[in-house]
């Protein structure tokens, strides 16, 4: 029979999923509020003060730029070339830190070239690098803690391929302008966000989209731009076949953002959901240009989509928005978003009486994302002991949960990125509209194993370009159980196996009988982090 956690425990599992890593500061706030009233705090993030992340961010240029600026400014190498003598150079804007050169040692072997070109940084790759370095400066430091792992786990859900055209620039206004104002929001005004984002309709091809029923007085032929193929109207032929529907989004629509892969719709559904978006398209992608719906693009036909009548003469762009909104009222929906949040927070296989619980508060809310996310976090499955440390995680969590338990700063440039990345998980770099899988064998190999313990010795040795971690400030004392009680308290609340508190002592022993105290010996502070953050209990969350 499942038993429910002790109050310690409880507070640190509850930091453990719902932050990037407890932090003694945020367990003694967490017990001293308690953790309904701290859970409701962390609901309202604009009323959290993060000035201090905040700077950081402000070092970023790419940050504040819109895409028409990023085209500009940092254009593809091959545009670069082509632009010419006589034509203006872009204006000028504050140029990253240093901390932004490269110096991957010896990292730069071991990754694909186009993810190593992506971690080089210049053009385009800057404002990818950009992003990541944002990405993980919020979730190592923000105080909203609660927002960045909604950020991420949208993100992830409505994933965008940053190599993909024109998306290396808009992915920034998609995760700006997109993600992060709705991840604490409205499931519904978060749906039809992504659908007007010319992040997505360029990524799943929607914007190239006509419908064969379009305006009869002109037609539409695919022309070649420098950022890819784009429909561009031509004379109509009498009795000419009309092509250009295309159902990438209508299907990933469906089978990824909203329903599931088992929601009950049809191919038949697919293409009147493609039909009824024809027309929602980007305003010159190869300018940087925002959503515009055009009217000569579209199939005004009369379109039915899970047995709703929609379109004929009253339709238009609302074609698309009625769609939008029979998806996010769908209890296909409830159910398919209900157990991705509690796979997510509460484990890999969650019960089916949480996801049943949290799908109905999903309907009743209509899609409030705080009220869902206080049935999954609020629940007696969620604080069940059977589900404590039941998460494997991903590099990213990994890394940033190591930088929080132990006060660690950087410049979140490439040696750290490129870390994260060899541990198989490139930021923005996951080629399907899947995102990245929530499972643990997604994760955990003889290889990528090997990486986190690499990692794990890099950041304790302070051996990260980039990076500063002072070890002896966390952990004066020199005595070999003061260290071993202070880093344990840290990184896994006290609750160490008995099999790993062995193997470090076994390793201290021996370290010692080695003479560990020569000059140029692996310090036992870090030895003791190193193999704290690579044990089995840190793996997990």
């Amino acid at each position: 029979m499942d038993s429910t956690l002790s109050p310690d425990l409880a507070t640190w599992h509850f930091l453990s999923r719902t932050t990037f890593g407890p932090r003694p500061q945020d367990v003694e706030e967490a017990r001293q509020a308690g953790i309904d009233q701290y859970l409701e705090v962390q609901l309202h993030p604009d009323k959290i003060d993060d000035s201090e992340v905040d700077k950081r961010i402000a070092t970023l240029p790419t940050l504040t730029m819109n895409p028409a600026e990023l085209m500009e400014d940092f254009p593809a190498p091959k545009q670069s070339q082509k632009q010419g003598k006589n034509q203006q150079p872009p204006k000028k804007r504050p140029t990253p830190p240093p901390a932004m050169t490269p110096d991957m040692e010896g990292a730069g072997k071991l990754m694909p070239p186009e993810t190593r070109q992506i971690m080089e940084g210049d053009g385009p790759r800057q404002v990818i690098m950009e992003l990541g370095r944002e990405q993980f400066w919020r979730a190592a430091y923000s105080k909203r803690q609660l927002q960045e792992v909604m950020v991420h786990f949208w993100m992830n859900h409505f994933n965008i391929y940053a190599e993909k055209g024109v998306d290396k620039w808009l992915l920034t206004s998609f995760e700006q302008d997109t993600i992060r104002p709705n991840a604490l929001g409205n499931f519904s005004q978060l749906l039809s966000a992504t659908a007007q984002s010319p992040a997505m309709l360029f990524y799943l091809d929607n914007w190239l989209s006509v419908g064969p029923n379009a305006d009869s007085n002109a037609g539409f032929a695919m022309r070649r731009t420098p950022f890819g193929f784009a429909p561009a109207p031509v004379a109509a032929k009498p009795n000419a076949e009309r092509r250009g529907l295309n159902e990438n989004y209508g299907r990933e629509l469906m089978e990824l953002h909203t329903l599931g892969v088992d929601g009950g719709y049809t191919q038949h559904d697919v293409r009147e959901v493609a039909r009824c978006f024809t027309g929602w398209t980007i305003d010159h992608p190869q300018q940087g240009g925002g959503f515009v719906f055009r009217p000569r693009m579209h199939d005004f036909g009369e379109k039915v989509v899970l047995g709703h009548r929609i379109g004929g003469q009253g339709g238009g762009i609302n074609d698309g928005i009625e769609v939008l909104q029979i998806l996010a009222a769908h209890p296909s929906t409830a159910h398919f978003i209900s157990l991705k949040l509690c796979r997510y927070f509460i484990s890999e296989d969650p019960p089916a009486s949480v996801v049943n619980r949290t799908a109905r508060t999903f309907t009743e809310s209509q899609g409030d994302i705080p009220s869902i996310l206080k049935t999954i976090l609020t629940s007696h499955e969620f604080n069940s002991s059977t589900v404590f440390r039941a998460k494997v995680k991903s590099p990213f969590e990994l890394v940033a949960s190591s930088f929080r338990a132990l006060d660690a700063d950087s410049d979140a440039g490439a040696p750290l990125m490129g870390m994260i990345m060899r541990m198989g998980q490139p930021l923005f770099q996951y080629q399907a509209p899947t995102g990245y899988p929530d499972r643990a064998s997604s994760w955990i190999n003889s290889g990528t194993l090997l990486g986190r313990m690499n990692f794990s010795m890099a950041l304790a040795a302070n051996r990260i370009r980039g990076t500063q971690l002072d070890l002896q400030a966390l952990t004066p004392s020199d005595d070999q159980q003061a260290i071993w009680d202070n880093l344990a308290q840290r990184t896994l609340c006290g609750e160490v196996s008995a099999d790993t508190k062995a193997a470090v002592m076994k390793s201290l022993e021996e370290v010692g009988n080695a003479g560990g105290d020569r000059p140029g010996a692996f310090p036992k502070t870090s030895l003791v982090a190193a193999l704290l953050l690579g044990s089995p209990e840190f793996q997990r969350r």
